[in-house]
């Protein structure tokens, strides 16, 4: 009565569905344990030795190992050594099978990065306190890598118009930088501001500056490819990554934004806009050029087609 009451207390709902890999030489005693963590609904996958088991852990990636510490070929100890050698596999947490419970074996167990061990012959309460402790501990760790992932995410993308930030897209910038040096793939950058935005703002309201903002990054994105990348660079500047493409390839891509932006009709409130972008196209040119020369240089074409009179395309 008391096993049913514990397996019970065991956290099912979360848990349930997680990956456990058995590591034992010894049939019965995966099939015990088998009947044990099938029961409260892991997915339990078995390894009768430490060869074997060592490649199961590389490619399914378990959340947890239960390993026998004596078996034929490689013992429990080693393979936990390889796995916390291991990047891809240093985290999986491993819970030694011993019939050993002599201090020094278990001391020795924790020195290889073992975090638990469970005594033969097994006590379901026992067996399920342990692993049931580590998945938790597991699954909390999950969350919070998910968590950083998508704070990090956010810290990327501009709130307004969702395009990428500066941030993001230098670093982007820098690995097409890589892939050139390394390949000699060709990229080019489109630098864009809106023309006359203040008067925008001024005369219609930052609302619907706001709104123009939106519908020009809006345009930004479907006006290039799935492999490229547009960011908000800062204010009512745009920058557009394009990668593998040289600079009449980046200047056709700039003229179709330019067109598109000027042909789109643009009301807000029955307030009609005319919305007009200025552009600096620059290629990446010689193993020595740095993405800071590359912007300094778009940057340099795009203030030339705003003082030649905007909503114009000048390239390198």
């Amino acid at each position: 009565m008391e096993s049913v009451r514990f397996a019970i207390n065991f956290d099912k709902e979360n848990l349930s569905g997680m990956k456990i890999l058995m590591v034992d030489d010894t049939p019965s005693n995966l099939d015990i344990l088998g009947h044990i963590l099938k029961q409260v609904g892991l997915n339990v996958s078995v390894a009768p030795n430490g060869t074997i088991a060592l490649k199961i852990i590389n490619g399914d990636k378990p959340d947890l190992v239960l390993l026998d510490i004596m078996m034929p070929d490689i013992s429990g100890y080693d393979v936990c050594r390889k796995l916390k050698e291991n990047d891809d596999t240093k985290d999986i947490p491993v819970i030694f099978i011993t019939a050993m419970a002599q201090t020094e074996d278990l001391v020795e167990g924790f020195e290889v990065g073992g975090v638990d061990y469970v005594v033969k012959p097994f006590q379901e309460q026992e067996v399920l306190a342990r692993i049931g402790s580590q998945l938790s501990l597991r699954k909390i760790a999950y969350e919070k890598e998910e968590l950083i992932r998508k704070l990090d995410s956010l810290s990327r993308i501009d709130p307004l118009t969702k395009l990428s930030n500066r941030r993001d897209i230098l670093e982007k910038m820098e690995y097409e930088q890589a892939k050139y040096e390394r390949f000699g793939k060709d990229f080019s950058i489109i630098l864009g501001d809106i023309d006359y935005f203040k008067k925008i703002n001024d005369q219609l309201g930052h609302d619907v500056g706001d709104c123009v903002l939106k519908e020009v990054a809006d345009i930004l994105k479907s006006s290039i490819r799935k492999v490229d990348f547009a960011a908000r660079w800062g204010g009512e500047e745009f920058l557009v990554v394009l990668t593998e493409t040289n600079l009449s390839g980046a200047a056709r891509v700039a003229e179709k934004i330019k067109n598109t932006i000027e042909k789109q009709k643009y009301e807000f409130d029955k307030n009609p806009a005319q919305v007009t972008m200025s552009f600096g196209v620059a290629c990446h040119v010689g193993k020595e050029g740095k993405i800071d020369e590359l912007i300094k240089t778009a940057d340099k074409l795009l203030y030339k087609a705003k003082e030649e009179g905007r909503n114009q395309v000048k390239t390198m």
